[in-house]
């Protein structure tokens, strides 16, 4: 499934992130890059082995890029690919999108707009040519994977106006279900 905004292709995938072919991928991290759990641990434990070890680079990151300890809604933390580099990924971005526990609000839409938009600027600014994210919020953090498709959808099309160097974006999806859900999405034209 794929979507044109001006140069930029944006696509839905089934897959595991950690083996996706982006330049760039995003990490949907907590506020203190913790990576305790769902698509952070995964992340960390395929960028280094050892996820203890990529917490604290990850801090490191924080401190020397951000100048403190934990990360708002927005901001981003970069850290090496390490090990991810043999699927061609360059970089790591760190971001944090709201929490929902089932519950969706204006101010939900636009946290997880402002993580979004915050990760594709970084990722211009590394001048790479693709990126891939995951449902940002849908998983452990309980945001309806609808309305996180539809925010994605949103802030791709204002970044489309911005972009310089990313031409391609993609949703990775893990399970089966979600990529059946947010392709059928696509289909009815519900977006």
């Amino acid at each position: 499934m794929e979507l044109r905004f001006g140069n930029l292709t944006f696509k839905i995938a089934r897959g595991d992130i950690t083996r996706f072919p982006a330049e760039a991928i995003v990490n949907a991290a907590n506020k203190y890059l913790e990576h305790g759990g769902g698509v952070a641990y995964a992340i960390a434990k395929a960028a280094s082995g050892n996820v203890r070890e990529y917490i604290r680079i990850s801090k490191e990151a924080m401190r020397e890029q951000l100048g403190k300890n934990s990360l708002e809604h927005g901001e981003v933390v970069v850290t090496p690919a390490l090990r991810l580099e043999q699927y061609g990924v360059r970089y790591v971005i760190h971001t944090v999108g709201p929490y929902c526990g089932g519950r969706w609000d204006e101010d939900k839409r636009e946290k997880l707009r402002r993580a979004i938009l915050g990760a594709l600027r970084k990722a211009d600014e590394l001048k790479v040519r693709s990126i891939a994210f995951p449902a940002i919020s849908a998983g452990i953090y309980g945001c309806p994977l609808k309305e996180v498709v539809r925010t994605f959808l949103e802030a791709v099309e204002d970044f489309s106006k911005e972009a310089k160097s990313i031409k391609e974006i993609y949703l990775v999806l893990y399970s089966e279900s979600d990529y059946h859900e947010a392709r059928a999405m696509f289909e009815n034209g519900d977006h």
